[in-house]
């Protein structure tokens, strides 16, 4: 697929993506409803088009990629009954204390999968409510995650590009 029919698809689906979403949002076919969604749908893909002109973001996921998502629900639920116990205990006069995570990161080269690979890592390991990625040093390959309740890197985090750095700590280097 050559780049620019590459871009007529992707320029046609958000059009229809942000139609619908349009449409769902006003849930009317009101004549006056319409015409505010044909401009804010014209406005969002032009600047969407202006964006990909003027930056050169390479964001390629793959669907093994973008399916990592699968682990989401689980590590939500889990995270979850792991902040209630914190909470709890912090009622109780005992404070949780903080833990930085460093462990070592696979997907630093400045390709469009591996941008996409990063990306997607800090989203879904930030959605959880135990964990939130400060960064990933691409120089030192290295993510940094902060924890309330140490647990290490999750599956989906490994799967995307994290490493568990040796069998005696499977968890990471607590650096706190």
């Amino acid at each position: 697929m050559t780049k620019a029919s590459r871009f007529a698809v992707q320029t046609a689906v958000q059009i229809v993506t942000l139609a619908v979403f349009w449409i769902a949002c006003v849930a009317t076919f009101h004549v006056h409803e319409m015409i505010v969604g044909i401009a804010a749908v014209t406005l969002s893909v032009a600047f969407c088009v202006w964006i990909v002109h003027t930056l050169p973001l390479e964001f390629r996921p793959t669907l093994r990629d973008l399916a990592q998502i699968r682990h989401l629900a689980r590590s939500i639920a889990t995270d979850l009954v792991q902040v209630t116990s914190i909470l709890v205990r912090d009622f109780a006069g005992h404070p949780a204390p903080s833990h930085f995570l460093s462990a070592p990161w696979s997907a630093v080269a400045n390709t469009g999968r591996d941008t996409a690979r990063r990306a997607l890592a800090v989203a879904y390991t930030t959605v959880s409510p135990n964990c939130i990625v400060i960064g990933i040093d691409c120089g030192r390959r290295q993510i940094l995650v902060h924890e309330l309740q140490p647990s290490g890197l999750s599956r989906m985090t490994r799967s995307l590009g994290g490493e568990n750095p040796d069998s005696e700590n499977p968890c990471g280097k607590d650096i706190a």
